[in-house]
């Protein structure tokens, strides 16, 4: 294989991801940027005042798990589960929750249909997941999280509000590939979210730009300072948030 340095847009495979995510998983320096660490607690008390958090939950794509963590502190009558697509992140996970009794595993995903059960779960959370998938399994994973809900549960989905991919790219000098640093493929707004979400058969509840941050216990610092800007320039809506209900 030739080491020519040629640039190109990096293709994603799934080898490649999961080198990817292994990586980060283990580099010390990305620990407090993982994004359910910094306002996951938010991102809760966002949805349970649209719908309240009981039942079994999935958190998809569950990362290092600081979503399951909140969920088990906050909302311990709930059975919480998790599942990712990289090695390390599901044995991390399974290993760091195992003790807690609501707490039902995090298992590896390698192929779709998953092995849960069909009309499971009650909320699935798919938390700053869809902006990574390939073509392979954009469609998989919403078909997937259908399936497995109960008719009436819901499903959250995050994801950063209406992103200009290329100003977050990087260049590797090495070998001349270009790519997000994030490993982001795909930028969603409210219309494309709702328009894609509504196809798997979904009913919008709630789909909304916004600062999460709005929602952390002294939110309201946040959302002063946020309307005092836009006395300057446009509100921070950088995140986006979809509740949708499968009908």
């Amino acid at each position: 294989m030739s080491n020519e340095y040629k640039p190109h847009i990096l293709e994603w495979t799934d080898e490649k991801v999961s080198r990817f995510w292994n990586f980060r998983n283990n580099y010390a320096h990305y620990n407090d940027t993982w994004f359910t660490q910094q306002v996951g607690g938010a991102l809760l008390r966002l949805v349970n005042r649209k719908h309240k958090l009981t039942g079994n939950i999935l958190d998809y794509g569950t990362g290092k798990g600081f979503l399951v963590n909140r969920l088990l502190e906050d909302y311990p009558r709930a059975a919480i589960y998790a599942c990712d697509f990289t090695d390390s992140l599901a044995k991390e996970v399974d290993e760091k929750f195992s003790s807690s009794k609501a707490f039902h595993g995090c298992r590896l995903l390698t192929t779709l249909p998953s092995s849960y059960e069909a009309d499971f779960f009650d909320v699935v959370f798919l938390i700053e997941t869809i902006e990574h998938l390939t073509d392979n399994y954009l469609e998989a994973t919403l078909r997937e999280i259908n399936r497995v809900l109960k008719p009436g549960g819901i499903v959250v989905i995050t994801t950063p509000n209406n992103e200009q991919l290329d100003k977050n790219f990087v260049h590797c000098a090495d070998c001349g590939a270009s790519f997000h640093h994030m490993q982001h493929l795909r930028s969603w707004n409210e219309k494309s979210l709702s328009a894609m979400v509504a196809s798997f058969n979904f009913s919008n509840l709630f789909c909304k730009g916004m600062n999460i941050k709005w929602y952390n216990k002294n939110g309201y610092f946040y959302y002063a300072f946020d309307q005092l800007k836009r006395i300057f320039s446009s509100p921070n809506k950088e995140h986006l948030v979809y509740i949708g209900q499968k009908k």
